[in-house]
């Protein structure tokens, strides 16, 4: 069950003492599948109050501002990936709110193998909490994360892949973090989700 929370304080257990090197705690590689059926679901028409509507100009460019850049993700020590054909885990729950390329995908690798994957869409017609909250659900123990500027948020693990999704007015930017060890994922996730919401945009 999803669950949408309010941007209150909430932290992590376990991860405090630990460094912030993800690519230092794992040696297994670890691989994703790449299910597409999810990813080509349409929106029915928006029943709620939406939010001031945007033109796919304006929302393209918002998205592509979204994607993670090699800077924000530098201390992280990744290297750029092609994207999988199709998202797995609970990005696959995300459903599309523009054709092409209004989203984005994005994946880094860690040394060790281990994944970072990042998938930014947008929603010309309603909130992208209102989509979080109705329609994205994923299985796994949730995660407290602070991660402003996002207005609404929610995270997960699941056995050994963490996903943070963050919406912000049109826009929703979910970031996936695939490892050996469910522990260095979550720590991952804690590090990126403010590193995400920072690039969100109404």
């Amino acid at each position: 069950m999803v669950a949408v929370t309010a941007l209150t304080a909430a932290g992590l257990t376990g991860c405090a003492d630990r460094p912030n090197d993800l690519d230092t705690y794992y040696d297994d590689t670890v691989t994703t599948t790449t299910p597409e059926s999810t990813l080509q679901d349409t929106l029915p028409e928006s029943t709620a109050d939406p939010s001031p509507a945007a033109d796919a100009a304006t929302l393209a460019a918002v998205v592509h501002g979204a994607v993670l850049t090699p800077e924000d993700v530098a201390a992280e020590g990744v290297s750029p990936a092609a994207p999988p054909a199709g998202m797995s885990g609970c990005l696959a729950q995300v459903p599309f709110g523009l054709v092409a390329p209004e989203h984005r995908a994005a994946r880094w690798t860690y040394p060790t193998g281990s994944t970072l994957d990042q998938l930014v869409t947008a929603y010309p017609d309603r909130p992208a909490a209102e989509v979080l909250e109705s329609r994205v659900r994923c299985d796994g123990e949730e995660l407290g994360i602070v991660p402003e500027p996002a207005v609404a948020h929610a995270a997960w693990c699941a056995d050994t892949t963490c996903t943070i999704l963050l919406a912000k007015g049109h826009l929703l930017s979910g970031v996936q973090v695939a490892a050996a060890d469910r522990e260095r994922a979550a720590a991952a996730i804690q590090r990126l989700a403010p590193v995400a919401a920072a690039t969100l945009t109404p």
